[in-house]
């Protein structure tokens, strides 16, 4: 029997845009901005707060250790499984790798099958992809039509299916009649999750429940540019997608459509990266899959690549070509698309034929990422991680929102004192708890399994200098999935914050010509400035005396603040973080031989036995607390008799009592100290009358013989026997 986990909703009490101070103050976070400007006289109170949010958004965030990472406390754990009463849900952007809740856990036929049901995402999502069972991967095309694993240590073992949380979902079929108490009332409308059917096998699983994981492609996002509805990668689409939500986002009904254009092309901008050279060892024609070389995927979905040696039939030399992702792990394997627009549909070329050779990736989108949000947190905070994908804005100004990528905007609007309506106060350096020159934080990259990870140190050495110090701070970016594009957005921020002059100013109703974002000229001489780039980050309307101003807080901006330098990279080991092997996954002994022996006995009889040899594997985990099993038959028998075992130590062992003229069989396997055990070695079809490379230990001499069939997982190899007569001297 098993037993059901409920899955329940934590239904927040954010304001729906209702107050957008309210929801400025929500949205602002650390270095991403959200503010808001009016089109109406604000009262007293509500100015102070908006511009005590700019004031934070100036001032930076104090670290305080125990609280500076929230990214990093919501990310992790995010591959894990879990069991748990209630549970809060949880929305995917892009790809990611997640797990989720047990929504139901239970066995069937006396234990034989385990059958579980891992929520994966909170509402309907585009492709549940490379599953992992712990950390083996298990990719979409090693499944048969019923599910099942066909290679592997699962093969056979494992059935998986994929269920993507649509409004019309029906209960999985498979499920109703494999457990009596899931019945086809369960359809899990609205919810994406994958059903595994385990059966049980000792040797495949030594350590309990495993845990299940997969890539997933999550939430569709509506794209102004082609009036369509699909799942991406773009930090800017993603972003409108929770802004426009009406259940979990922030309800927004008017979203500035041109600059929300701008800044999805914005992140389709390719950035030139450093080239990386894979090797391709194979292209399947049927498939289109080219397998690369390595254990890991160092490619992502979009990268632009050329064939940089080798041929592959139906692609051009010097020709870009943009990456399908198929395999991350074990054995790494892409598709390429003839656009990144194909990429991230899946329409692959067709491949007609290849050679070995390299593909070289040379450029990578500005801002393409993906992660999982939480509905248990603060709305402003889960819009807050999505925009740090695009180091963005997310500005509410004249009853519409602004959604504005990192980029930097060349002004079209001029100012000079005549402009101003009164004084101005300026502020010429940042205080030095909120200076930095160094910055390093998380992102959750493939390369690291989906995991939270330290992408590379960003720094600036001059600045170091000028501080007198090293001054690092922490910048976290929990939707960047490329270590490039971490270090790129964590070098515009430390940037940002250099440019240290800021200014609040009351302008004339000429200001109404910019928002929240935006930059502008300014022209004033008694501060040398003469056309001088400026962002507004503060913006309200107020009077002074019986006359409206508008009150602008301005920090000072400049094109170099965006630039980038390939050379500024800092490479990334794509391995994993850990150089321990899978302690289930337990390597065979080599080597086994074996020797049999005549001994003659006092009375003149003879006793027939044979010694078995091997060599361990080189596993700590088996020489140092683990064992070995050895079974033996006669070739005859379908029974492999009671194993002897052999202590960790041990590289040979005698078998008594056995026949003469008579077949026998051996095998071998080792076991490590979880008890995980490896697959047989083993010898076929050898006798005492016929022993290879052995002595027989006789009174008077010793005869020599041949092994005549040996069996060593790959095949049967027939030897010559070399039978020599009872009493024939060697």
């Amino acid at each position: 029997m098993g037993y059901l986990i409920f899955f329940a909703v934590l239904f927040l009490t954010f304001p729906v845009a209702a107050d957008p101070v309210t929801v400025a103050v929500a949205a602002v976070v650390g270095g991403v901005n959200a503010a808001i400007a009016g089109t109406a006289i604000l009262t007293g109170v509500l100015v102070s707060a908006a511009l005590s949010v700019v004031g934070q958004v100036l001032a930076g965030k104090p670290e305080v250790p125990e609280l500076s990472s929230f990214a990093s406390i919501r990310t992790r754990g995010a591959t894990q499984q879990f069991r748990q009463a209630v549970s809060e849900r949880k929305i995917i952007y892009g790809e990611t790798r997640t797990s989720g809740a047990i929504l139901y856990a239970g066995v069937t036929e006396n234990n034989k099958y385990l059958h579980l049901v891992v929520e994966v995402a909170s509402h309907e999502i585009e492709e549940i992809g490379e599953i992992f069972i712990n950390d083996l991967s298990i990719p979409a095309d090693d499944l048969n039509g019923s599910g099942v694993v066909q290679s592997g240590r699962y093969a056979n073992l494992v059935r998986i299916k994929k269920n993507l949380g649509t409004a019309s979902q029906t209960a999985d079929s498979d499920l109703v009649n494999d457990v009596p108490e899931w019945t086809t009332n369960h359809r899990l409308r609205g919810i994406a999750y994958i059903y595994v059917r385990m059966e049980w096998d000792r040797d495949v699983f030594t350590s309990g429940i495993p845990n299940i994981s997969a890539w997933v492609k999550g939430k569709k996002c509506f794209d102004p540019r082609t009036s369509t509805t699909y799942w991406t990668p773009n930090i800017a689409l993603q972003s409108n997608e929770f802004l426009t939500n009406t259940y979990y986002g922030l309800s927004a009904t008017t979203v500035n459509q041109t600059e929300l254009q701008g800044a999805a092309n914005t992140c389709e901008e390719f950035v030139t990266t450093t080239n990386l050279d894979i090797g391709y060892t194979e292209v399947d024609t049927g498939s289109n899959i080219i397998t690369l070389a390595g254990d890991r995927l160092q490619y992502q979905t979009g990268d632009r690549v050329q064939v940089q040696s080798g041929t592959i039939g139906g692609l051009s030399p010097a020709t870009n070509y943009y990456v399908i992702v198929v395999q991350r792990k074990t054995t790494p394997r892409i598709k390429l698309a003839s656009s990144l627009s194909n990429a991230i549909s899946g329409t692959e070329i067709n491949l007609t034929s290849s050679s070995s050779g390299n593909l070289r990736k040379n450029a990578e989108p500005r801002y393409f990422g993906g992660g999982v949000l939480k509905m248990s947190a603060a709305r402003g905070e889960n819009l807050k991680d999505i925009l740090s994908g695009m180091s963005g804005n997310a500005v509410y100004a004249g009853g519409n929102w602004r959604l504005l990528a990192g980029e930097y905007q060349t002004p079209t609007i001029s100012f000079n004192e005549s402009d101003f309506a009164g004084g101005i106060e300026v502020t010429t350096k940042v205080s030095e708890k909120d200076r930095f020159n160094r910055a390093q934080g998380i992102y959750v990259s493939p390369l690291n399994d989906g995991n939270p990870s330290d992408y590379p140190l960003v720094k600036n050495d001059t600045y170091a200098t000028v501080d007198g110090k090293e001054i690092k701070k922490n910048l976290d970016f929990p939707f960047t999935q490329r270590p490039h594009t971490a270090q790129r957005i964590a070098k515009l921020q430390l940037e940002r914050m250099r440019q240290e002059i800021v200014f609040t100013a009351k302008f004339k109703l000429t200001a109404f010509k910019v928002q929240v974002g935006d930059n502008f000229y300014l022209t004033f001489d008694r501060y040398g400035w003469s056309n001088k780039v400026f962002e507004v980050v503060g913006w309200s309307l107020g009077t002074d005396g019986n006359a409206p101003v508008i009150e602008i807080t301005a920090r000072e901006n400049a094109s170099a603040v965006y630039d980038w330098n390939n050379g500024e990279e800092t490479q990334v080991d794509p391995a994993p973080n850990t150089s321990l092997s899978n302690p289930f996954e337990v390597d065979p002994p080599t080597g086994l031989a074996v020797n049999p022996i005549e001994i003659r006995t006092a009375s003149g009889d003879f006793t027939y036995e044979f010694e078995l040899s091997w060599t361990p594997p080189v596993d700590q985990f088996v020489t140092s607390g683990g064992y070995y099993e050895i079974q033996f038959k006669r070739s005859v028998d379908a029974t492999w008799k009671t194993s002897f075992r052999a202590e960790d130590e041990d590289t040979e062992i005698t078998v008594k009592q056995v026949q003469p003229a008579t077949n026998y069989d051996v095998r071998i396997r080792a076991v490590n100290y979880l008890r995980a055990r490896s697959q047989y070695q083993q010898l076929l079809g050898f006798t005492t009358d016929s022993p290879s490379g052995a002595t027989i230990n006789l009174d008077y001499g010793a005869i020599t013989g041949i092994v005549t069939e040996i069996d060593d997982f790959n095949g049967i190899t027939d030897l010559t026997p070399d039978v020599l007569d009872f009493g024939d001297i060697v």
